[in-house]
């Protein structure tokens, strides 16, 4: 009775007696001192490793599991005893000698030679020939209707050659220690060999993709180049006929189709420090940024340009950057004249009937009512006032049994005086006829007086048991306030304040 072990070699699993097991051990440590000098050992010992587990497997075949020293034996012989010291020795050889009758041919796909799936040098690296010769075969049957198809089973059903002892099969040579080193030193130099066939190309293809990146980019900046400075003259061009008054900008209706850009920052900045400031700012980035547009522009033309051209870099930068300031200094001195509103009672009327009848004021011009009005509504200017649309109503109830109708103006202004002298340029027309109220959507103020939120209210107070008309639709009169905003031809609706 033997007793037997467990063990792992070249990836597979074997049952081995001790005796077995003990001289492949002293096998393997042998080899690794044999080799211990050379680059790659592990690899080296890997592949020796792999060849003996096929040996074993052929030899144990589909009848015997377990591994006797025999089988190990025979395995060596068939491998070869390693040698100790470096230099080749009469053993070596007659070992190879032996073990050359013992080659086996497989085919494989030769990948390190292949020109596509390897078929071609594997092929012939199996018959001993040119591999030429087996690539115009295959062209052959390729025109012939069934060299395709008979590649690509070929292909599916024969194994690549990965390992050294695979490719020492492939070309019939005994896989021993000497030919798996051997093997792996041709690999290892070929391997080298390209490493640094690679790197040349690749630096050679580097420069010349730089050299042509680099033609490119400076193709482009060129183009770049002339965009920069076609678009910063029409720039010039348009923005100087803008701030000069030539070309009106801003829409407006009434009397003035478009205001210029000097005219509309009037109306939302004082015409004082604020505004100098902000127009200066919008003059020195208006002009400075297209000249840098322009200055860069021919740098990306023309290359290399002096140290005095550069300070254009420096200069017309630091002009946006002061432009920049001065417009934000000017936009916060102005935002100073929204400080504080004043609200300022235009008239109050005190009305004793029953029902109150809320309606739009009409327009009439020419002795004819005007029902309809379209076209552009951003700023409406006739005769020196600023007409604005939008009322705000608010009704409450009264506290005692009359109806009060009050017409509040408020704007905004840098101090209080200045607030109440706006709220009282406001013109605003309400008036009662009979049990209606009629109220005027639009209002107007001096153009001078600039758009400082100028706003109506009309609050209405209704006594309890009477009526309140809005659109012929009688409204809810409670201990709330409703507030809403009419506008001309809409239909008013109130919510809760």
């Amino acid at each position: 009775m033997k007793k037997t072990l467990s063990i792992h070699l070249g990836r597979q699993l074997f049952v081995i007696e001790e005796d077995a097991y003990d001289r492949l051990q002293a096998y393997l440590k042998k080899l690794e001192a044999s080799l211990a000098n050379e680059s790659g050992i592990t690899e080296i010992v890997e592949d020796i490793e792999m060849r003996f587990a096929e040996l074993l497997m052929q030899y144990l075949g589909e009848t015997r599991q377990v591994v006797t020293i025999t089988d190990v034996e025979k395995a060596i012989a068939s491998l070869g005893e390693p040698e100790e010291i470096t230099e080749e020795t009469e053993q070596p050889k007659q070992t190879q000698a032996t073990s050359e009758s013992s080659g086996q041919k497989r085919m494989y796909r030769d990948m390190d030679n292949a020109m596509l799936g390897g078929l071609a040098s594997g092929f012939a690296a199996y018959l001993g020939i040119d591999p030429v010769i087996i690539r115009i075969i295959f062209v052959i049957f390729l025109f012939m209707g069934f060299g395709f198809p008979v590649y690509v089973i070929l292909w599916i059903i024969i194994p690549s050659a990965k390992t050294p002892s695979e490719r020492l099969q492939m070309k019939g040579k005994p896989v021993n220690i000497d030919t798996l080193k051997e093997e792996f030193e041709k690999t290892a130099g070929r391997i080298k060999d390209d490493t640094i066939h690679a790197a040349n190309r690749f630096k050679n293809q580097n420069k010349h993709l730089t050299n042509q990146a680099a033609n490119v980019l400076r193709f482009m900046g060129k183009i770049l180049g002339v965009i920069l400075i076609a678009g910063a003259l029409i720039w010039l061009i348009v923005f100087s006929l803008i701030v000069s008054g030539v070309i009106d900008v801003v829409p407006m209706t009434g009397d003035q189709n478009f205001a210029s850009l000097y005219e509309f920052l009037q109306l939302v900045s004082p015409v004082n420090k604020s505004f100098s400031l902000i127009w200066m700012g919008i003059l020195l980035v208006g002009f400075a940024g297209p000249l840098l547009s322009i200055v860069f522009g021919i740098r990306l033309i023309i290359g290399k340009v002096n140290k005095y051209y550069k300070l254009n870099y420096i200069l017309l930068p630091t002009i946006i950057c002061i432009g920049v300031v001065l417009g934000f200094m000017g936009a916060i001195n102005s935002a100073r004249d929204y400080e504080v509103y004043s609200e300022v009672e235009n008239q109050h009327l005190t009305i004793n009937i029953d029902e109150l009848q809320l309606e739009e004021l009409p327009i009439i011009v020419n002795n004819r009512r005007i029902v309809s009005n379209g076209g552009i509504d951003f700023i409406s200017v006739n005769k020196g006032q600023i007409m604005e649309h939008g009322v705000h109503v608010k009704y409450k109830e009264s506290n005692d049994s009359l109806f009060h109708v009050s017409q509040v103006f408020s704007a905004h202004g840098i101090d209080r005086t200045a607030a109440q002298k706006r709220s009282m340029h406001i013109k605003h027309q309400l008036r009662v006829e009979g049990n209606k109220l009629l109220i005027d959507p639009y209002y107007s103020f001096p153009l001078t007086d600039g758009l400082r939120n100028q706003e109506i209210e009309v609050v209405i107070e209704v006594p309890q048991g009477k009526k309140l008309f809005i659109n012929d639709r009688e409204v809810k009169i409670d201990e709330k306030e409703y507030v809403g905003v009419m506008y001309a031809d809409e239909e008013f609706e109130a919510y809760e304040d």
